[in-house]
């Protein structure tokens, strides 16, 4: 097989091409992508735990505590322990992270469309749907 045909190649391409045009588009706003996905994460359900996020990110451990540190700095979040259990660590959207991640969607979105620009709707839907059970697969 032809690496230009193997699957995790182009999904790799793919993924690498969006992710710099959201460098990009973040670098004004002093965020990566990575911090950009927690944020987005905590904006739809505040309070997650730090490894919850990393989990549903795929981000390990240091790369996480790497990520939450940053965005304390920046004030964009704050790291509470559980009150339940001191070992666990929640993040909280400041209001300043509400205030800054809101400007954000619309960025990503512009983006999502520009890679989807060929596709008809139904089109774009059975990509996402096909990629979807691509992920199911491998996690299996």
């Amino acid at each position: 097989m032809k690496l230009d045909d193997s699957l995790g190649f182009l999904l790799n391409k793919a993924a690498g091409e969006m992710k710099y045009a959201l460098e990009t588009a973040l670098r004004p706003y002093d965020l990566t992508p990575a911090q950009w996905s927690v944020l987005a994460r905590l904006s739809h359900k505040n309070g997650q735990t730090i490894s919850d996020i990393g989990s549903s990110l795929y981000f390990d451990r240091p790369t996480m505590s790497g990520i939450v540190r940053r965005l304390v700095e920046k004030k964009l979040v704050i790291k509470q322990q559980d009150a339940q259990d001191q070992r666990i660590s929640r993040l909280l959207i400041t209001d300043l992270g509400k205030q800054v991640f809101a400007e954000l969607p619309p960025i990503a979105q512009a983006i999502n469309e520009r890679a989807l620009l060929s596709f008809s709707k139904k089109e774009a839907d059975q990509l996402k749907e096909y990629l979807r059970v691509v992920l199911r697969n491998m996690s299996k």
